[in-house]
């Protein structure tokens, strides 16, 4: 399974140079000359168990006038942290190479349009589409000011993903935040504005519903944007909605449901959740809210029916968010606004009491949608959905550009005649510390050597393809190969991964041609030796021949063997896990 862990960061401009109108809204960016959070995030990579997936990190900066300081600071925050994962900056400049390849290649405007790395849904969106486009399994959504405490963060989060429960295959994991306290409760007061908007008691409530409960895993309504684990079947089908400004997370559970998809909430996955100090003022918080849960609403209320797609109603979402999604909402919102304008006026904040009463009449007449929401959605997913083919089509080429901003990447220059020239001593010994050959005379091996090549790949670089014929034997000297299959959407079907001092394709005898791919997973060394010469081999030298053959045989047993083990392994894994 190949795991994507996915890290947006925000930016914004220097500390003494102030928002200006146009450039993004987020609650707390980074200041590119400010004290970061993401450091502090990629550190605690450091110490979790498992750390066999791909790091990608979106820059998400507020205005274009700084994507290139806001680069090169992830870059150096990056190599200061140094997480042990292969790790990709993923910046809009790379974003907009990958348009041009779709639009090229005849993807409608109004589906590449859905790629831009400005505003949260976007942003998501862009997590998951990275995911998506490297090949991706499983996406793991972190956001830039946590901590991973829990070591078996990545294990517990792929433990359940692509099985079933309760009759239903889980697509969607959600886990969940715990404070400084290490409380999962949000760390507020309640205060009397909040009587008709308690939006804390209602969360509160389902907290302790869904993980405060047994058992480890359930149908949940809710999930929260920094701590989601997502499967590809879901993620290349579902978008997140690029018209929800805040509240991105709930909404994608919105959509998912209504396309039959459910999230499970893991009560065991958690990571310690360190937010900055929002700045913004409590009235413009609550228009944020105003517009997300209105339209969210407006989504619900607007549904018909449609084949292959789920109505989902608000109580579907009760406690929190369907608290929030019924008909006594426009009622709530009122009430609140009156009771936050008259205690700013308490306080003698007169502009915060004048944009509350602005935030009733922006709720009655600008913040519910003039359009159908859900045939909009519908919309949007169709799009999505061009442009996951769209970079189906172009793999290689949108690969590439993502390759290129993996600065863990090393491509070597690999010297082709040093390789072929390497004299016969250097291949026996060579042959001598795989260590098969330690029973072989000095003289079989200096027959072997005469038979045998030195070869060379760079990462990604495909050593032989399913349906060749040109058929040989592999012993992995350095690096590691791993063996695949390409399916229709030429994704990599991983069989398997090839280690150092292996061996690759003992089988081959009773083979004409391959019936997998090979490419190299790292740079890699191998000493080859073709089928043909081995024939010749055996009908020249029997005795050696002999000798060769009961290493393959050796070998095919023991993989059959392991075979045998890994599937009954799986089957026992796929089972219901609803006991859990």
């Amino acid at each position: 399974m190949k795991v994507a862990m996915v890290i947006p960061t925000y930016w914004s401009r220097a500390t003494d140079d102030p928002w200006q109108e146009g450039d993004a809204v987020y609650d707390h960016p980074t200041p590119i000359d400010g004290k970061d959070t993401l450091g502090r995030t990629l550190e605690s990579i450091r110490h979790l168990d498992n750390k066999d997936f791909q790091l990608i990190i979106p820059v998400c900066p507020t205005t274009t006038d700084i994507e290139s300081i806001a680069e090169d600071r992830v870059r150096r925050i990056v190599e200061a942290s140094n997480p042990g994962v292969d790790t990709y900056i993923f910046t809009p400049k790379h974003l907009g190479q990958i348009r041009e390849v779709l639009v090229a290649d005849g993807i409608p405007q109004e589906a590449t349009v859905l790629l831009t790395q400005r505003g949260y849904s976007n942003v998501r969106n862009i997590c998951i589409y990275t995911a998506s486009a490297i090949g991706a399994d499983v996406a793991i959504l972190i956001d830039d000011d946590e901590v991973f405490e829990n070591t078996s963060y990545v294990d517990m989060a792929i433990e359940f993903i692509g099985k079933r429960i309760y009759g239903k295959s889980i697509y969607g994991v959600a886990g969940y935040y715990l404070n400084k306290y290490d409380e999962f409760y949000d760390d507020v007061d309640i205060v009397p504005w909040m009587t008709y908007w308690n939006r804390f008691g209602s969360k509160t409530k389902a907290f302790d519903k869904i993980i405060g409960c047994a058992p480890r895993l359930k149908v949940t309504p809710f999930a929260f944007g920094g701590a989601m684990v997502i499967h590809k079947n879901m993620f290349n089908m579902i978008p997140f909605d690029p018209n929800v400004t805040r509240g991105e997370d709930m909404d994608y559970l919105l959509n998912s449901k209504m396309f039959g998809f459910d999230f499970f909430l893991d009560n065991k996955l958690n990571v310690k959740h360190l937010p900055p100090k929002k700045n913004h003022p409590i009235w413009k918080r609550f228009r944020e809210d105003i517009y997300r849960f209105l339209y969210e609403k407006s989504k619900i209320d607007n549904q018909y029916e449609v084949n292959n797609m789920h109505r989902v109603t608000a109580e579907d979402f009760d406690p929190y968010p369907g608290d929030f999604l019924k008909d006594d909402l426009e009622d709530k919102i009122f009430k609140t606004n009156v009771l936050l304008a008259l205690e700013y006026l308490s306080e003698g904040d007169i502009e915060g009491c004048r944009e509350s009463i602005r935030n009733a009449y922006l709720s009655k007449y600008e913040a519910v949608p003039k359009n159908d929401t859900f045939t909009e959605y519908r919309k949007i997913q169709k799009n999505w959905v061009k442009v996951i083919e769209g970079t189906v089509d172009k793999k290689d080429e949108i690969r590439s550009i993502i390759e290129a901003t993996n600065i863990n990447r090393v491509v070597y220059n690999i010297d082709l005649e040093k390789y072929e020239s390497i004299s016969t001593p250097i291949i026996e010994d060579t042959l001598y510390r795989i260590g098969y050959f330690d029973s072989f005379s000095k003289e079989e091996l200096s027959e072997l050597a005469s038979i045998s090549k030195m070869k060379a790949f760079n990462k990604n670089e495909v050593i032989f393809k399913e349906g060749e014929k040109d058929l040989a034997l592999y012993f992995v000297i350095k690096g590691s190969v791993r063996i695949v299959k390409i399916d229709d959407k030429k994704d990599e079907i991983v069989l398997g991964r090839v280690e150092k001092d292996d061996v690759i394709g003992e089988t081959f005898m009773t083979k004409e041609v391959y019936n997998s791919t090979g490419v190299a997973h790292e740079f890699v060394e191998l000493l080859s030796m073709s089928k043909v010469d081995i024939n010749q081999l055996i009908e020249t030298n029997p005795q050696l021949g002999n000798k060769m053959l009961r290493l393959f045989l050796e070998r095919i047993y023991l993989k059959l063997n392991k075979t045998n083990i890994l599937y009954k392994e799986s089957v026992e894994n796929n089972e219901d896990v609803s006991s859990l």
